[in-house]
């Protein structure tokens, strides 16, 4: 039996995204998005933040067309890192590896970034 691990997330960008290379040379670019959600009882919506990171063609992409603000569907696989702090407690973080982007502001043109 095959798991699927896949998601699809849509909301406004919280930053600007940072491109960085590996010591391989690969390009990987960072940035966030803030995710509403509405809680059971009809309470006030609450948002979430979602890490997404994407590689190679697909960084370069994000890294001269996404800048904070812009309303985003974003579909990849979760991951979750884990790592020791300086504190020496026990770390991790769960973000989206982004495999396709696409532009839902209706100020822009839609782009839609070709996968990986």
């Amino acid at each position: 039996m095959s798991i699927s691990n896949s998601a699809t997330v849509e909301g406004f960008t919280t930053n600007d995204p940072v491109l960085k290379h590996t010591k391989t040379g690969k390009n990987v670019c960072n940035f966030a998005l803030t995710v509403r959600h509405h809680s059971e009882g009809g309470g006030d919506p609450k948002v979430s933040f979602i890490d997404i990171e994407s590689w190679g063609n697909l960084a370069d992409f994000c890294s001269n067309n996404i800048h904070k603000g812009i309303r985003l569907l974003v579909s990849g696989a979760m991951r979750q890192d884990r790592w020791e702090g300086e504190d020496g407690k026990s770390r991790s973080r769960i973000k989206l590896i982004a495999k396709d982007i696409r532009f839902l502001d209706s100020n822009k043109k839609e782009k839609a970034a070709l996968p990986v």
